[in-house]
């Protein structure tokens, strides 16, 4: 006779058992709509098969390169404390892109202690035609103009040769005075910029100085060459970027200009990939790079192998600053040349890399590890007026691929087809400022 709880028991079997078999027939019956395959990676990804991507995705999950935000110590934006339109725009761009930005304040290009440079600036050239002069053994009127390896730019006053076994010799100690401190005309204007701003004291012997007509090259046959307030601007603008970079103690940052479009994706793994192959030290790991432009204009940028990366050169001749990145390093190489007495000022700022590319490969000295993206992944807008010129300058402004300004006035409903660039073969389309900037030297 059969117990309560053996007859509970019994049940329990018998219900397993039932829930057994319905499940090796379920089972059965879901393997008999396949057709059989002998290919086992097919029996086990089947599941997938309703999405043809799925591999891919797979794939790109499991090989995708993660960002390390931030991509950079500090992103630094040069701009004029009055234009806050253009501030505007580049918060929005920073905001789209996900980044935090610093605005660098530029120096107004009527603001008088430029005039004071100049004239500084017009004294370093006399002293400079003199020790030039003496160390080529030829006239003081023969030194001069204002192309990439600019007698005003180049480090080293004798004439210079390949062939050389030793460094070049520089120039000597720049005068000091006790006008100055005792010391020479930049580290006076630095002093004073570090002690409160108090540099905007400084003013010209008269105050109706006209910039251009001082510092006119008759050696330059090209106006657009010249110095005038606007580039002593830039310059000026330029050194205090780098400089606050320093003062930050940033190992790499980006330092763009106020009018800029930038790479979409630029933040978000890319540059990791181009920084991943720029060349560093073995022992340390630490950056063994200096420079390396992110944007620049018709620099003949691609005339060096790939390095390392489909877009990656080493710089050929890159002109235009709107966007680059600076190692530590760099920037105290490069405000070592910028800042320098015997050539700071002397010319357009962009003009200072360039000649420094140009005047070492003629040397056994590395002056300066530079590197261009080709094509930029960073370009100027020239959407508005400019600060330094009248009118926008030329409407050639670069491409992008995936443009970051495209996209937010899309997204705003502001796009207007009309602006996309056409494919013109037209002389009108390059910058002719550029263009007589960056012929052969």
């Amino acid at each position: 006779m059969m117990t309560p709880r053996t007859t509970t028991t019994w049940l329990w079997a018998v219900l397993v058992a039932l829930a057994a078999t319905a499940l090796l027939s379920t089972a059965w019956h879901l393997s008999s709509l396949e057709p059989r395959r002998g290919n086992t990676w097919h029996t086990l990804t089947r599941w997938r098969t309703s999405d043809p991507l799925a591999y891919r995705r797979q794939i790109q999950l499991a090989t995708a390169q993660r960002a390390k935000r931030p991509a950079f110590d500090h992103v630094y934006v040069l701009s004029l404390p009055a234009r806050e339109d253009r501030r505007a725009d580049m918060r929005q761009l920073a905001q789209a892109l996900a980044i935090d930005i610093t605005f660098v304040d530029a120096a107004d290009k009527e603001e008088p202690f430029l005039q004071w440079i100049a004239e500084r600036v017009a004294e370093s050239r006399k002293l400079r035609r003199q020790v030039m002069a003496e160390a080529r053994q030829v006239a003081p009127e023969s030194i001069g103009g204002m192309s990439i390896g600019s007698d005003w730019v180049t480090p080293f006053p004798g004439n210079l040769s390949s062939r050389d076994t030793d460094e070049p010799a520089r120039f000597p100690p720049y005068p000091t005075t006790k006008t100055y401190g005792n010391r020479h005309w930049v580290s006076h204007l630095e002093a004073l910029a570090a002690s409160g701003g108090r540099h905007t004291s400084l003013r010209p012997s008269d105050p109706s100085l006209n910039v251009t007509s001082l510092l006119w090259d008759p050696l330059e046959p090209l106006p657009v060459r010249q110095v005038h307030k606007g580039v002593i601007s830039t310059y000026w603008g330029q050194t205090r970027a780098i400089k606050r970079m320093l003062e930050n103690g940033d190992k790499v940052a980006l330092i763009l200009e106020d009018d800029v479009d930038v790479e979409w994706d630029l933040m978000d793994g890319f540059w990791d990939q181009i920084e991943g192959r720029l060349p560093k030290r073995e022992e340390t790991g630490e950056y063994d790079w200096d420079v390396t432009f992110l944007g620049h204009c018709w620099g003949g940028e691609f005339q060096q192998p790939q390095y390392l990366h489909p877009l990656l050169h080493r710089s050929t001749g890159p002109m235009c600053l709107h966007g680059y990145a600076l190692t530590a390093r760099g920037a105290h190489r490069l405000l070592s040349h910028m800042l320098d007495p015997w050539s700071a000022f002397s010319t357009a700022v962009d003009l200072v890399i360039p000649s420094l590319l140009h005047i070492q490969s003629r040397v056994r000295s590395r002056l300066l590890e530079s590197f261009s993206v080709v094509p930029p992944l960073i370009v100027q807008r020239k959407d508005g007026p400019s600060d330094l010129q009248r009118g926008n300058g030329s409407k050639w402004r670069g491409l992008l691929r995936d443009s970051t300004v495209e996209r937010i006035r899309r997204d705003r409903g502001e796009w207007n087809d009309d602006w996309e660039d056409k494919d013109e073969d037209e002389e009108r389309w390059v910058d002719p400022a550029l263009k007589l900037r960056c012929a052969p030297v």
